[in-house]
């Protein structure tokens, strides 16, 4: 599979962490991915066949042509790949699309929403001008110019905006009662706010974000000793990390740990 990963103008890192392209041919069989538990918020324009999916065993849907991305958590969804796949992922900052249309992210939560029923009009003059660009580098300026418009309409900065990229940047490791402290806001109110704008509670966010890193670190250095990865990322013990693997994905690690290495994630 071929992977082209750029980070965006400095102007824009507040509201976007990078852009990616993944491209491969796969024969008419495809491959299948399980999408487990993950912070990221993520807009996919996909430029070839689109994805099909299965949730929680339900029927088999296809995927939007532009699709925003929540935050994922327990839910148990299988993604299905076959064709010609060329997808160019937009990855998000935890607050940005609250501070860019004003949606409350609890209701992309788990989901995969139509870009259009999230940004209205502005969905479809994104996905025309990364679908009509002739290269990654020509898709990436024309996702900038239009994030750089959509910036001069969206809300300021505040101390979630600040905390929740703090506590990303952090793998999930900051105290909750110290980002309390960096935002400036009471406790019962950051609370509120953070859920509002990133979708997920601080406490739920900071685990996910933790069991995610752990994820990626297997991925990227898959000889590594599995007991190096869990410390590393801030889990008691192995113990630990099978229970998380429980409340997050629904199932233990022996379910799932020989699909880690094929699971088609930002690298964020």
């Amino acid at each position: 599979m071929d992977v082209r990963r750029r980070i965006p103008h400095p102007a824009l890192r507040s509201i976007v962490r990078s852009f990616e392209e993944r491209r491969v041919t796969l024969g008419p069989e495809g491959l299948t991915w399980p999408l487990t538990a993950r912070p990221h918020q993520i807009i996919d324009i996909y430029l070839g066949d689109p994805f099909r999916l299965r949730i929680d065993g339900g029927p088999l849907q296809t995927a939007p042509e532009t699709v925003v991305v929540g935050p994922q958590g327990s839910r148990r969804i299988q993604l299905y790949m076959s064709g010609e796949v060329h997808i160019f992922n937009i990855l998000l900052q935890p607050a940005a699309l609250s501070r860019l249309v004003g949606i409350d992210m609890t209701s992309l939560v788990n989901e995969g929403i139509p870009g259009r029923d999230v940004l209205g009009k502005r969905a479809e003059l994104l996905s025309d001008a990364v679908r009509s660009a002739g290269d990654f580098a020509s898709r990436v300026a024309a996702a900038e110019r239009w994030f750089g418009t959509m910036q001069d309409d969206s809300s300021a900065h505040d101390g979630i905006d600040y905390t929740s990229r703090l506590l990303l940047g952090s793998r999930g490791r900051i105290r909750i009662d110290h980002l309390v402290k960096q935002s400036g806001l009471s406790a019962r109110h950051f609370q509120r706010r953070f859920t509002t704008q990133v979708g997920l509670s601080p406490k739920l966010y900071a685990r996910t974000v933790r069991f995610d890193a752990a994820l990626t670190a297997h991925r990227d250095e898959p000889t590594k000793p599995w007991t190096g990865i869990i410390h590393e990322a801030g889990y008691f013990d192995q113990a630990h990390f099978i229970r998380e693997c429980h409340a997050l994905v629904g199932v233990g690690p022996s379910h799932f740990v020989g699909d880690w290495d094929n699971i088609f994630s930002p690298d964020g």
